[in-house]
């Protein structure tokens, strides 16, 4: 079934960019380049027109308008699809090995000891994940990781604007085996453009996601820069958790000056998490086309202490599974007890919620004219049938009277000469 093409303009007005980048590696940097959009995050811009063909590969790869999950049937006996949850062929807590992976990781360094498992074995050549600039540690880059230190050094969640995509055409022309560590919303992009590109499947081995909340514009780590008199040339070092479980929220001066945050206190009002619109549409924040997830796994959500980190580990495909058992066998990770989706509720609840109330807001936004994401496969319906007529009115009206208000709309930026 063909489905209209959508301009680039249309993409970023509407509020569906989540600025993943991989539309900039698509057309070339000549044609749409990413640029910073105030403090809201990194949009893609018009430099020249673009041809039909590039714009009918970019609706096919962009995460904003089509995501995919796996639907109802299992593609190994082995893999159990729960409505909400998605594929598991087993879950689990536990944690680095190595005491600095996982004091200085986020959490229990559960992705950063994964990714130098995988280097260290051979498994792969490099990691295609993000970390905070050299330049200007506000923001955050894509980075190419061929070793631990790379990996410890671009280790810690970065909360603001990432593109992690911008070269995701170049990395495949390197024609070496790597792995991707992201948001799901990445790898939701990944999965759409290995329709088009046969190098994704032939190059990249493994993909790891975390649980994503969402991601804060660039506003929020603003204001934390602004609370303490600086402005953004002025910070040497930012690090937003990790050192601890969760850590602190850590800045830095080129005077010296050291400020911290506690995390509760960065997290405690969700009103002021400055989330992107297509964060509250997401279908897929728990990443359920990655071969393994890694969630916080803090009774009720939030952590009440500082302590030793742990995470949530599921195994969602065969390859997936393979590569846990080979990490826990190599004492690179460490398992503490088994996981079930009880425990996943009461640590990660936030995620169910969303997903009952999507269809809801889909709805919303089809009545109000907008345009209305494609996701497939992602058992929605089922999710709705979830919640009582209440709940389902909630997330209705709650969508509706935000589009009215159009706290959705983005400005699109062009360099193309009327």
């Amino acid at each position: 079934m063909s489905h209209p093409v959508i301009p680039l303009t249309a993409i970023v007005e509407q509020g569906l960019c989540m600025g993943c980048g991989l539309c900039e590696s698509i057309a070339g940097k000549d044609h749409v380049r990413l640029r910073m959009q105030g403090e809201r995050g990194e949009r893609p811009v018009s430099l020249d027109q673009l041809d039909d063909s590039t714009l009918a590969a970019i609706n096919v790869a962009c995460p904003g308008v089509h995501c995919e999950g796996v639907g109802t049937h299992p593609s190994a006996p082995e893999i159990e699809i729960e409505p909400v949850w998605g594929p598991t062929i087993w879950m689990a807590t536990g944690h680095a090995t190595d005491p600095e992976v996982r004091f200085h990781a986020s959490s229990g360094g559960a992705l950063s000891a994964l990714g130098i498992h995988l280097l260290e074995s051979g498994e792969v050549d490099f990691i295609l994940h993000v970390a905070a600039s050299r330049d200007t540690p506000t923001r955050s880059v894509p980075q190419l990781s061929f070793n631990a230190t790379d990996v410890m050094e671009a280790s810690g969640s970065r909360y603001g604007p990432a593109a992690p995509l911008s070269d995701f055409t170049a990395v495949l022309d390197r024609g070496r085996p790597f792995a991707f560590i992201g948001k799901p919303c990445d790898i939701s992009a990944i999965r759409n453009y290995a329709k088009l590109d046969p190098r994704v499947d032939e190059l990249l081995r493994y993909t790891l996601n975390f649980f994503c909340g969402g991601v804060s514009e660039f506003g929020k780590t603003m204001d934390y820069v602004r609370k303490v008199g600086l402005t953004e040339s002025e910070i040497s070092h930012l690090r937003y958790r990790g050192d601890g479980c969760p850590g602190p929220m850590v800045m830095k001066s080129h005077a010296g000056a050291v400020h911290t945050f506690d995390y509760n206190e960065m997290w405690e009002d969700e009103n002021r998490w400055q989330l992107q619109f297509r964060c509250k549409i997401c279908p897929d924040s728990i990443g359920e086309r990655a071969d393994i997830t890694v969630a916080d796994v803090w009774p009720g959500g939030k952590p009440d202490t500082e302590g030793l980190g742990f995470n949530g580990f599921i195994a969602r495909t065969p390859r997936g599974s393979r590569l846990l058992h080979s990490a826990v066998k190599a004492r690179a990770i460490t398992l503490t007890e088994d996981l079930g989706f009880d425990g996943l509720e009461l640590a990660q609840g936030s995620h169910s919620r969303r997903k009952r109330g999507l269809a809801a807001r889909l709805r919303a936004m089809h009545d109000t004219g907008m345009i209305v994401p494609r996701f497939e496969g992602l058992r929605l319906d089922a999710a709705d049938a979830q919640l009582d007529e209440a709940e389902r009115r909630s997330n209705y009206d709650g969508m509706r009277a935000r589009l009215q208000l159009g706290d959705h709309r983005e400005p699109f930026e062009s360099d193309v000469s009327a």
